[in-house]
């Protein structure tokens, strides 16, 4: 038989139906004891019978209480559900936003609007577009920071598939959210307060692009074996990652304003296979 643990939740349900249970068995013994000891000890009965009543009406207590609790708590955690999910909202139109408009183009009321809100729901959960900003540059940026490989589609042991690339940057070149990279730069340099944790997340950013190449030139020069977590990038590695970066910004940014061929995502996948390749 399985038992339940400490740490399993109680369901409500399940202890209503069990208290209703022993309420009923509580009345059925009540009328039971009654019954049997009425005609020898009449107040032997009656205190008996009382006695169980108020354990019946304890319990019937305890379980509504418990049933209360759990609903409180279902009721919480769709709020905070509902919390989260207009956050979200919130920064992702943000995002969208703020790379068509730029930052100092943007406003509250556009973000608000481009999210389905109003400035007030905004305004509850950010304190100022520059507090939005922040959040949304720790959310993008930050995602570098928990990505374990390195970011390339078709990048594998025994190279680079460029076709798969070079989709991978078109794709790139149409997305919305093209110029935010540009706009927290722009924005960290304009504002000096906002300079110093800006600065760190793309140092740390940078940090572990160069240990991701690191973790490939490592693979496949041991043949595909599997390597420690702990990888320090030589400064060859990161020579390597810091022209990654740049051969992806060119090839996005520049190549879909001009339009040339060689600065398109074709000529970046290309270059990027020769720098992991060597």
């Amino acid at each position: 038989m399985r038992t339940m643990s400490r740490t399993e939740p109680e369901h409500p349900e399940s202890i209503g139906a069990a208290a209703r249970a022993l309420a009923d068995a509580t009345a059925a013994l009540t009328r039971l004891i009654g019954s049997q000891v009425n005609h020898v000890v009449p107040e032997v009965s009656d205190a008996v019978a009382a006695s169980l009543r108020e354990a019946s009406r304890g319990l019937a207590d305890a379980s509504e209480n418990v049933a209360k609790r759990a609903g409180s708590g279902r009721a919480e955690e769709r709020r905070r559900e509902r919390v989260d999910r207009t956050r979200a909202d919130l920064l992702d139109a943000a995002a969208r936003v703020i790379a068509a408009q730029s930052y100092e183009g943007a406003s509250v009321g556009d973000i608000a609007a481009e999210a389905g809100y109003t400035k007030g729901a905004l305004y509850a959960h950010f304190r100022s577009k520059s507090e939005v900003m922040m959040a949304l540059a720790r959310e993008r940026l930050g995602l570098a920071l928990e990505s374990p490989e390195l970011d390339l589609p078709g990048l594998t042991d025994d190279g680079v598939d460029e076709a798969a690339l070079a989709a991978w940057l078109r794709v790139a070149q149409d997305d919305p959210r093209l110029l935010l990279q540009l706009e927290f730069l722009t924005y960290g340099l304009r504002h000096p307060e906002a300079s110093g944790e800006l600065a760190e997340l793309h140092v740390r950013s940078f940090e572990l692009a160069a240990e991701q190449v690191a973790r490939v030139r490592l693979v496949r020069a041991s043949g595909g074996a599997p390597v420690a977590d702990a990888v320090v990038p030589t400064q060859e590695d990161r020579d390597t990652a810091l022209a990654i970066i740049s051969v992806l910004n060119v090839a996005t940014l520049e190549g879909k304003l001009t339009g040339s061929p060689d600065m398109s995502p074709e000529a970046g996948a290309r270059i990027i296979a020769r720098l992991l390749a060597d």
